[in-house]
């Protein structure tokens, strides 16, 4: 049933070539396509998905109550990607995009440069929305195994 239907994040491909395998388990190869399977899953209610691409270190303090419901209370339109840079480092990078959506209040929509971080051989997004602290000498939260001040630091 998925084979036929359009992807979320880009109706001009299916579900299951676009955004379903990374659903099901496989690694998104750049942080522009976990931004697409993030807003995929928002789409499918996938809070699950949401909660597991989230920097590890910050995934405890998800208020995953109000990400269903927004999920859940949200129509979800389309999805503008606008621009995605790779940081020298190739563990961090930015996506800009915006995402429309219809709730009770009307249509929305929300533009937005995230920051994701790629540790190890996997993206997560970092959530400004939910502390991140670490001492310069400490090592980074983000599990890269290096400094706060040589690994994410300067990103934040």
């Amino acid at each position: 049933m998925s084979a036929l239907l359009p992807c979320p994040c880009n109706p001009s491909l299916s579900y299951a070539q676009c955004c379903e395998p990374y659903h099901l388990g496989q690694l998104p190869g750049s942080a522009q396509t976990l931004m697409r399977a993030r807003y995929s899953a928002y789409v499918k209610h996938n809070i699950a998905f949401i909660q597991a691409t989230t920097l590890t270190a910050q995934q405890e303090q998800l208020d995953i109550e109000s990400i269903r419901q927004w999920s859940t209370d949200s129509k979800w339109l389309s999805l503008e990607v606008l621009d995605e840079t790779l940081a020298h480092d190739q563990r961090h990078a930015t996506v800009e995009f915006i995402a429309h959506w219809q709730d009770v209040q009307g249509l929305q929509q929300h533009q937005e440069v995230s920051l994701f971080i790629k540790p190890a051989e996997q993206w997560f997004f970092y959530d400004p929305n939910v502390p991140l602290r670490a001492e310069r000498n400490a090592p980074c939260p983000c599990a890269s195994g290096l400094k706060y001040k040589k690994c994410c630091a300067p990103y934040f």
